[in-house]
């Protein structure tokens, strides 16, 4: 068979080929799926496949096919039922296609969202909102504690200058308390030598006039003795006065002179310690720095995750719409594919009930496409079968007009349960009477082919 892939077993010679091979080459005989070497737009994630496109030709009650037409197993996910139905139906199966990778992201979306509103990871993410002023108080603070970092020295003998600084500060407050004490003492002084002054001679000379008529003469004492004796203890007096005076301004320069040097002494320590420290006083500040940095950190990412949740969102629906309108625009251009449907599908209902009709809808959602038959009436087991018997025929009949198809189609006699006899003989029969040959069996037919 040409493109046919095969091998030779070592052993018996004999020519095999692999399941793999054997799907691929079905597949492109049946459907045209090309088997390409290269990239092709069926090699990608949900694409169609042989396995899904040949279930809707052979049905099987086991698998859950009898449930939903458009389903051919119970388990069949939207995406493969949309993509494949696409394919047969001749419609863009690629459309479908990206709408399924809109769900699986929208998917991982939730479930981030809900690890996020959790108590797993509540306090992990958070919204943008939150975050923005948490994030930028704490890089500011980390900021802040860097520049400060980057202008410290670490002085070896930072204790030691701070100590001796603290004692020069002490010291000169000592010195200024003393020098006001001494400025009181010296003001006193100077107050009291001011007013140690001789008495005048007139007043000497009076006193003693008086006392030469009160007193005997031989009790006063000649008036110049008497003023070298009072001349003599004020000068003594206010040579000890002056001397005091000279000693209490000696005690205030020298008071003065060492707060100059304490002045110096302390500024210059100052100067040193400016932007200094010791170096646990580093090391302590790095690690406070690594602990704003890291706490920085976190929330920078959380901020970066918050944001990346609520972008992804809104562009998880930007996609969505888009989608929807790309299959809308589909759908209109692909109008005589959808007609031919609908009309096989309403043929082959009118041939089946006398008493009842039916239609074929093919939607676009926002979550792709939906493809929905109904037949009027009762919605039990009978009209529901009927309804997939009905699809079925659509699809071998536009696939074999289209693709070439399997040629066959193969339906579990559970098909029929609870189907009228009459709908059931027409069902076995339509496809003979119309021209096209026997091509629809049951599994208990083909026992007897």
């Amino acid at each position: 068979m040409p493109g046919l892939v095969t091998k030779v077993d070592k052993t018996s010679g004999r020519e095999y080929i692999s399941n793999v091979n054997w799907r691929a080459y079905l597949g492109h005989v049946m459907f045209q799926i090309p088997v390409v070497a290269g990239e092709s737009t069926f090699d990608q994630p949900g694409a169609p496949s042989f396995r899904s496109l040949f279930s809707y030709f052979a049905r099987r009650r086991i698998s859950g096919s009898f449930l939903n037409p458009e389903q051919h197993a119970q388990q069949q996910q939207r995406g493969d039922w949309q993509v494949n139905l696409s394919y047969l139906l001749g419609l863009d199966w690629e459309i479908p296609c990206e709408f399924q990778r809109v769900r699986d992201r929208e998917k991982q979306l939730e479930q981030l969202k809900k690890a996020a509103q959790g108590d797993v990871f509540g306090h992990v993410i958070g919204t943008v909102a939150e975050l923005r002023p948490q994030l930028t108080i704490a890089e500011s603070n980390a900021r802040k504690l860097r520049d400060q970092l980057s202008n410290f020295e670490v002085l070896a003998s930072y204790r030691d200058l701070s100590q001796r600084a603290a004692r020069a500060k002490t010291e000169m407050q000592a010195l200024g308390r003393e020098a006001v004490s001494l400025q009181e003492s010296l003001q006193y002084l100077e107050s009291a030598l001011s007013s140690e002054l001789p008495p005048e001679r007139t007043d000497l000379q009076q006193m003693y006039e008086a006392a030469g008529i009160d007193l005997p003469e031989i009790a006063l004492r000649r008036f110049e003795d008497v003023s070298r004796f009072y001349s003599s203890v004020i000068a003594n007096r206010r040579t000890h006065l002056e001397t005091q005076i000279s000693e209490v301004r000696q005690h205030i320069a020298e008071g003065n002179g060492q707060m100059a040097v304490l002045d110096v002494e302390r500024r210059d320590i100052l100067t040193t310690l400016a932007g200094r420290g010791a170096l646990e006083d580093f090391i302590r500040f790095q690690a406070e720095l690594a602990t704003l940095e890291t706490s920085a950190a976190s929330f920078r990412e959380r901020f970066k995750a918050a944001e990346a949740l609520e972008s992804d969102s809104t562009q998880l629906e930007i996609d969505r719409s888009n989608l929807k309108r790309r299959l809308q625009e589909d759908h209109h251009e692909r109008k005589s594919t959808l007609d031919r449907a609908i009309l096989i599908i309403a043929e082959t209902i009118n041939e089946l009930y006398d008493d009842r009709s039916g239609r074929f809808v093919v939607e676009a959602t926002e979550n792709g496409p939906d493809f929905k038959i109904s037949i009027e009436g009762d919605r039990g087991g009978g009209i529901s079968s009927m309804e997939i018997y009905c699809l079925d025929l659509t699809l071998y009949r536009i696939t074999t007009e289209r693709l070439g198809g399997p040629g066959f189609l193969i339906h579990d006699s559970h098909l029929f349960d609870g189907v009228d006899e009459r709908q059931i003989a027409r069902a076995l029969t339509w496809p003979t009477r119309n021209g096209r040959g026997r091509a629809v069996y049951s599994y208990d037919e083909l026992r007897y082919l």
